[in-house]
């Protein structure tokens, strides 16, 4: 970003803060993208795969802890209508925590009764579930007869599942003859191989453990806002329109995000006119105010009136755009329809007049200007300016924006100059006279002509 170096008297910085015409903030959030496993999150999950969630599965008992003997009931597919985990001891058990909505563990039914069949007399398989009798039943019924009656299953499961907190479905706990835990797993580790590894060591396993990381989140609040639901970790594309914002100046940057590739645009604080002027205006640098026609009734939402602070608290914005640097040539397109959405009783569009200008000329063809090259340098300040391997575009838009916006005609810029420069004057920036004196020693100077130019027009709808 180029940094500019602004001094000027209080009541013009006091203006520059609440309407300065650059105001646009492109941010890439983009959307976070986590990278799951083939598995499906629990309805009442709210879980993310963030780093910086917590592996809920460490809640509950862990591995190398001995299960108490809990009771399970309702039980079903059993022998009575309760047993005691105690009952399946001498056994390794596999506690399968499933849900009829849940495509994955549905799948796992066929191939847990064949391995249920193969090992009866040293695994036991038990599904458990947290829905309702009724619901769980009725679906059983509607399976295969050979797939329904070698499982137990619990329904309106709150115990087991507190003691085993997990996120994802299916959730495998495995639990050793003793009754000791030894793995938590996902349905890829559920096969013959592996139980006949496990019963071989003796309870020993190399099973790839299964993690499953939730982070708070409030469906009633925004999301992550206030780091609700976590804060992303990978952004791809993300926007953003928030009213006034308490304690941010405001800006316009183009610098890149921290420790990121993605580009963005930024406004803080700023009236809807410069927002669409900076959208409209794009790489050529955004519309002032002097190019703008206002042919609307009302344009007190639109044009600062009355006490300035109070004004702004209600009628200016912050808007952040961030994408990836494969969409930099889009970045003023999208910025544009998301405002037409944004503010829809407005009409906004570019069109062309003729109209008397401050034009920044050369006097004549020697190039005076040209860069000896080095570290772009593009600095502003009330008594001068410095520009160093950089646009001579610099010089209208600022003087537009900031030094002469108080000028009544458009400034522009009409050299026809798309070389980078070096300039270095010294100057008072809001006297067109003195501007005038120190730039003739490079062949500039800022006239008055007739020149068609662009104008941003808002109508309403």
């Amino acid at each position: 970003m180029k940094k500019l170096k602004l001094q000027s008297n209080s009541s013009t910085l006091l203006y520059i803060q609440i309407l300065k015409i650059t105001v646009l903030v492109i941010l890439y959030f983009l959307v976070s993208m986590f990278s799951l496993s083939a598995q499906t999150p629990r309805k009442d999950s709210g879980a993310d795969g963030q780093m910086k969630a917590k592996d809920i599965t460490e809640n509950g008992l862990r591995i190398g802890d001995y299960v108490p003997d809990l009771s399970i009931t309702p039980i079903h597919n059993y022998k009575t209508k309760s047993a005691k985990l105690s009952d399946f001891k001498g056994k390794l058990l596999i506690l399968d925590f499933w849900a009829t909505w849940c495509s994955p563990c549905v799948a796992m039914i066929p191939k847990m009764e064949e391995l249920q069949k193969e090992f009866k007399n040293k695994v036991q398989f038990i599904s458990i579930t947290d829905q309702k009798a009724k619901d769980v039943l009725a679906f059983i019924s509607k399976l295969d007869a050979k797939y329904r009656g070698d499982i137990p299953v619990v329904t309106d499961d709150k115990l087991l599942s507190s003691y085993f907190p997990h996120v994802y479905l299916p959730h495998f706990v495995w639990i050793d003859a003793r009754g000791k835990v030894i793995a938590f797993t996902g349905a890829d580790e559920i096969s013959r191989d592996n139980i006949i590894q496990v019963l071989e060591k003796d309870g020993n396993t190399n099973l790839k453990r299964k993690h499953d990381y939730k982070i708070e989140y409030d469906y009633s609040d925004p999301l992550f806002i206030g780091s609700n639901g976590g804060i992303p970790t990978s952004l791809n594309f993300y926007s953003v329109l928030t009213g006034y914002q308490s304690g941010l100046s405001s800006i316009f940057t183009k610098a890149p995000l921290k420790d990121s590739t993605l580009i963005r645009l930024t406004f803080t604080n700023d009236i809807i006119p410069h927002l669409f002027g900076g959208a409209f205006g794009g790489n050529r640098g955004e519309f002032s105010k002097k190019n703008m026609r206002f042919l609307v009734k009302d344009t007190t939402k639109l044009l600062p009136s009355g006490y300035m602070v109070e004004w702004a608290k209600k009628n200016t914005y912050c808007y952040e755009l961030i994408l990836p640097k494969s969409r930099n040539a889009e970045k003023y397109v999208i910025m544009k329809d998301e405002l037409n959405q944004f503010f829809p009783q407005y009409e906004v569009y570019v069109q062309k007049e003729l109209s008397e200008v401050l034009a920044l000329v050369r006097l004549d063809t020697i190039d005076r200007i040209r860069t000896g090259g080095g570290k772009e340098i593009a600095t502003f300040s009330g008594v001068g300016f410095e520009l160093r391997n950089a646009s001579i575009k610099w010089i209208s838009q600022q003087l537009g924006m900031i030094y002469l916006q108080n000028y009544p005609l458009p400034i522009v810029d009409d050299t026809g100059y798309a070389k980078a420069v070096d300039i270095k004057i010294e100057a008072k920036m809001s006297d067109v006279g003195s501007l005038n004196q120190a730039l003739a020693k490079y062949g500039l100077a800022l006239q008055k002509k007739n020149k068609e130019i662009e104008v941003l027009v808002f109508k309403d709808r």
